[in-house]
């Protein structure tokens, strides 16, 4: 593109139909003029980016998944092919197929705060008795929702959409709701 080798894929980190551009470093800057050159182009920044991807329920590697999360723990259970779970073999197989058979002591979930208070990294979710349940790791305002939104994990017992909450924002409880995944639905090409 312009001059520049890039890989292109067709796929989008905010479940709207789009593509994303890999494209050398010293580039970059030239390959991002000429497409803001473009009428139709506008710039948006990375927490435009983030609040999409959450209210698309996509993991950010850091926050929402990282090593010591399993496929189960992450409900990405959709990433282990019907090979990989009959044969096994692959790394942490021993783990990730017991908790296929049997289950995870934990979930990732969507929670829906009340009230207009969002509730971020790290806010200790609990369960009507005040004890911690789990853990926000993302979360913010879902500007196509209009309201607060998170994901996170908690105690396999507490991860039925439906499931009242407690979020501990800024020292108080809040009432929130375990939910369905995604917020707002995927818009891929699906052609």
């Amino acid at each position: 593109i312009a001059g520049s080798p890039c890989f292109v894929t067709r796929s989008g980190y905010t479940g709207e139909d789009g593509f994303e551009i890999s494209v050398p470093n010293a580039d970059a800057e030239a390959l991002a003029r000429k497409l803001l050159a473009e009428e139709e182009v506008e710039a948006i920044g990375l927490g435009a980016r983030d609040s999409l991807r959450l209210e698309a329920g996509l993991c950010l590697y850091g926050n929402d998944i990282d090593t010591t999360t399993t496929p189960v723990e992450g409900d990405l259970n959709w990433i282990i092919n019907k090979r990989r779970r009959a044969e096994g073999g692959f790394k942490g197989a021993d783990v990730i197929l017991d908790q296929l058979e049997n289950g995870a002591d934990r979930k990732r979930v969507g929670i829906k705060p009340e009230g207009k208070a969002p509730a971020r990294e790290h806010t200790q979710i609990l369960n009507s008795d005040g004890e911690e349940i789990g853990e926000i790791t993302s979360g913010g305002f879902g500007p196509t929702v209009d309201g607060p939104i998170a994901m996170g994990y908690v105690a396999i017992e507490f991860s039925e959409p439906g499931t009242k909450i407690d979020l501990m924002v800024r020292g108080k409880a809040r009432p929130a709701e375990v939910v369905d995944l995604p917020f707002a639905p995927h818009r891929y090409f699906r052609g």
